[in-house]
């Protein structure tokens, strides 16, 4: 291989899963709820099927992104807003239900970061990878 080549390649360190998730991810083990005053800005990540974050209520201005660890098809990831709060994704916003990273659909690496905007009703995905769906 020539040194102009070997330049191009990518290598992580800590194998793909490095590649998905930040040094500063906060791996949980267990269901998670987020404590806004020390998440907001985290990306916070699990490999543990049935998971689940349960937010806080809404304070503007807030940002906390999501990723599913989990091999593919190996866990269900869901996120749960706070009973008057909804989580606004596909252009919907129903108070009280999920967004969820089915186990049927997950990759490893499917990740959704949310935002509290300016409104206090319902958390905006800004930005999602993977296949997410509302709870029914």
């Amino acid at each position: 291989m020539s040194e102009l080549s070997k330049n191009k390649l990518t290598i992580f360190p800590n194998g793909l899963a490095s590649f998905f998730v930040d040094s500063n991810a906060d791996v949980k083990t267990a269901n998670y709820t987020v404590i806004i005053d020390t998440d907001s800005g985290a990306t916070i990540a699990s490999a543990l099927d049935g998971f689940v974050a349960t937010l806080p209520s809404i304070a503007t201005g807030n940002t906390i992104t999501f990723v599913n660890m989990a091999g593919d098809g190996e866990a269900e990831f869901s996120i749960s807003p706070a009973a008057a709060d909804g989580i606004n994704y596909v252009g919907s916003n129903t108070d009280d239900k999920d967004l969820i990273n089915t186990k049927a659909t997950s990759k490893k690496g499917d990740s959704v970061t949310l935002a509290s905007l300016s409104g206090t009703t319902a958390w905006q995905v800004v930005a999602a990878r993977g296949i997410w769906a509302k709870e029914a």
